[in-house]
């Protein structure tokens, strides 16, 4: 019953709750998508708030953006204006053209709003800072209010100019504008500092000290320029006073009339910068002679052709620096010279420096040095310097010549390859019209360079040989140039001048005087000919006994001991035939302390019936080849005409026996200790092996340990300690003096195996 009676009540309840009225209501979250739901369908358009809770119309914006326009006075920024009403700057900047349709007095100019107001304002503030300055610049406005310049002077100056603005627009720069009254205290401040200069000023000097700029100042200068005038309207203008001017042409016509002439400096200094249109136009009645740095009469240089004249009539000479002004250059001086002196003149004379000479006058001093040059020609030829100068010039001609026959060929080969790829049909194009590139330009103009360059040493060496030197010259002439008063400058000139003509004098004298003494020489030449030929004949056959005993000794000593044999014996030999060639040559030069390097140098310069021959001779010295020494020193006799005698071996025989004998006698003379050894140790080996051997001391070990098989267990222990005694002493240390000692002692022992030792029976063999 109980549960019963509760469903009732329930029942009754509901039933309560239907038959009740009930009251609508949206809540915010149903309002919003209401909203949405328009928006999306665009039924309704709506501007929404930067915090996103508000909405706008966009005529409330527009009129939101009017009022805060006027409520900042005329003048607001977008961005500015978008905080204040809250939107984002997107909307402020769509709806622009809505704020601006129908209002003329509105305009936007560089992301700002500015009305007529504003506008009236700062024409108003400007008309008075303009009133108070006297001048205003459109470019002082843009910075002072912040504004474009284009819009300032065309919207607010140009629009007001007579209404609020009162002033007058520059017409030369549409940007400045001014007072009448500024205008009238500027040409004032301009006529009284140009009324007051006298000579020229920079115009910077002038708008410095009047406090104008350049741009006033030109502008207004037309309306003065009855004071001057002005040498442009540049930076660096210049105004030049009338009275200035007419002092300077007063002064250039008196300075010419009293002087005769008139310096170009002198001008520049009282400010004249075109020199020659001034003078033509100052100066058009005048007759006178432009030079390098001044001008000149014509009465001056007919006074200087006068003294010329004199000069040659008496066979002296004239300083042009004292006949002419002080201001005259050396390249004035030449100008007076070639505009004065004919060619029958210039025949009669010589000019150096400032000096006008007499060539009777230069003859006579040419006689007085004929006994100088006739002995320095003498002594050239004696001393053999006129020889080396011969070779030396027959060298460069070789050198030319060679050069002159490289650039032919080359110019043939490459007029060859022009006509084999031609441009035209035939040939090798298959009657095709080719285009062909020049590939070997750079390389002929290389060869011509380097043939000019040839040419140019060819005619230094020819002018090398000095015969007769400056102070010799200077010891004859200078007692009578003294007499005649010239400065030690103008001696020095002359002697310089004079000492070509003396030295190709010279050269002649001794050309005469060595032809002379050749023929002299000529009849001794063949004996000492033949004296040369032996004994090259003689060393020759000693290198030839010297390499059959080396080729005894082991294979690494026979190396050695060869670089030795062309380091001395073969060396000796190829001096003696370069020193006898060069005296074929008429060359002073010494070889014999020449290097390997020295030598080849001095052969490549030999003509070539010995280059060819002698090359191969000097380059076998550094090879460690005795027979290709043997070679090139046969084919170096024959170039030189002599005869390399054929071997004998019963001479060789004679030949190995004397030398023995001269060792023998050598050594028991030698009191060196450390050389009776080696000559000891030589007269073994010849005695041995009836050869010839030639070596250092650094070799002597080996040929000792070579020649143990000869001698028996006594003389080699005496041979070995005699050379560690030597070893001892030649080092220099503390035991040096004993071993000295001991040496002596020993040398008489080592001297007698040496003169007794015979050669081995044929069992010891």
């Amino acid at each position: 019953m109980t549960d019963w009676d509760e469903v009732k009540r329930l029942a009754a309840d509901f039933q309560k709750v239907q038959l009740s009225s009930t009251t609508q209501r949206l809540s915010e979250r149903n309002c919003i998508e209401i909203v949405s739901w328009l928006l999306d369908r665009k039924m309704i358009d709506l501007i929404f708030t930067s915090d996103g809770k508000e909405y706008l119309t966009p005529s409330q914006l527009v009129s939101d953006i009017r009022g805060e326009l006027y409520d900042n006075g005329g003048r607001i920024n977008l961005v500015d204006l978008a905080k204040t009403i809250g939107v984002d700057l997107a909307h402020i900047n769509s709806h622009l053209n809505d704020v601006l349709k129908g209002h003329k007095d509105i305009q936007a100019v560089l992301g700002q709003l500015i009305d007529i107001s504003y506008i009236t304002r700062i024409a108003a503030e400007i008309n008075e800072k303009l009133s108070q300055q006297g001048q205003i610049n459109v470019s002082d406005l843009t910075i002072l209010y912040d504004l474009p310049a284009d819009f300032l002077q065309h919207q607010v100056l140009e629009k007001n100019l007579g209404k609020l603005i009162f002033g007058k627009q520059d017409k030369n720069d549409p940007k400045e504008f001014f007072t009448e009254s500024f205008i009238a205290r500027s040409k004032a401040k301009i006529k009284g500092a140009l009324t007051g200069l006298t000579r020229p000023t920079p115009v910077s000097v002038i708008v410095n000290h009047i406090g104008l700029s350049e741009k006033i100042f030109f502008s207004l200068f037309e309306q003065s320029a009855m004071y001057g005038s002005l040498t442009g309207k540049l930076a660096g203008a210049q105004y030049i006073p009338n009275i200035y001017a007419k002092s300077q042409n007063e002064w250039v016509n008196h300075f010419y009339r009293q002087n005769g002439y008139i310096e170009f400096d002198a001008l520049s200094r009282i400010g004249i910068s075109d020199h020659k249109n001034y003078l033509k136009k100052q100066l058009s009645n005048e007759d006178y002679k432009t030079l390098d740095s001044c001008i000149v009469s014509k009465s001056i240089l007919e006074r200087i052709e006068a003294d010329i004249d004199e000069c040659i009539a008496s066979k002296s000479f004239i300083d042009l620096q004292t006949n002419l002004p002080s201001v005259f250059n050396e390249i004035d001086e030449q100008m007076v010279l070639d505009t004065i002196l004919s060619n029958q003149k210039r025949s009669q004379t010589i000019a150096i420096n400032n000096f006008v000479i007499s060539k009777a006058f230069v003859d006579e001093l040419l006689k007085e040095c004929d006994d100088l040059v006739k002995e320095k020609s003498k002594e050239t030829v004696e001393l053999g310097k006129y020889q080396q100068y011969q070779i030396s010039l027959q060298a460069a001609s070789i050198k030319f010549q060679k050069s002159d026959e490289i650039v032919e060929k080359v110019d043939k080969r490459e007029e060859r390859r022009k006509k084999a790829a031609g441009g035209k049909s035939g040939g090798g194009t298959q009657g095709r019209e080719t285009k062909t590139k020049s590939t070997k330009k750079a390389s002929r103009a290389g060869n011509r360079n380097n043939s000019e360059s040839d040419s140019v040493d060819f005619e230094e060496k020819r002018a090398a040989l000095e015969v007769v030197s400056f102070d010799d010259v200077k010891g004859v002439i200078l007692p009578i140039l003294e007499n005649e008063a010239l400065d030690e400058e103008i001696i020095e000139l002359l002697i310089r001048h004079l000492l070509p003509k003396l030295n190709e004098n010279g050269l002649e004298l001794a050309a005469n005087i060595y032809a002379t003494t050749v023929s002299d020489r000529t009849a001794n030449r063949r004996q000492t000919h033949n004296e040369l030929q032996n004994k090259l004949n003689t060393l020759v056959g000693d290198v030839r006994l010297y390499e059959k005993g080396l080729k005894l000794l082991p294979q690494d000593l026979q190396g050695q001991l060869s670089k030795y044999l062309l380091k001395t014996v073969c060396t000796d030999i190829v001096n003696e035939i370069l020193n006898y060639v060069a005296a074929e040559q008429n060359s002073n030069v010494v070889t014999n302390n020449f290097n390997n390097d020295q030598r080849l140098k001095f052969v490549n310069e030999l003509a070539p019936e010995y280059r060819t021959s002698l090359q191969p001779l000097v380059k076998s010295l550094t090879g460690q080849s005795i027979d290709e020494f043997m070679i090139a020193v046969e084919s170096g006799l024959t170039s030189c005409s002599m005869i390399l005698k054929k071997i004998d071996k019963k001479k060789d025989r004679t030949v190995v026996l004397n030398h023995k004998y001269q060792l023998l006698e050598e050594l028991n003379k030698c009191e060196d200790v450390a050389l009776v050894l080696h000559l000891a140790t030589i007269v073994i080996f010849t005695t041995a092996t009836q050869c010839m051997l030639h070596f250092s001391g650094k070799h002597l070990m080996g040929v000792l340990s070579f020649l143990k098989q000869y001698l028996n267990e006594e003389q080699a222990l005496e041979m070995g300690a005699y050379h560690d005694f030597v070893t001892l002493m030649l080092s220099g240390g503390s035991e040096s003096e004993s071993a000295k000692e001991k040496l002596k002692e020993r040398m008489s022992i080592i001297k007698s195996i040496a003169n007794d030792f015979k050669k081995p029976g044929s069992e010891k063999s």
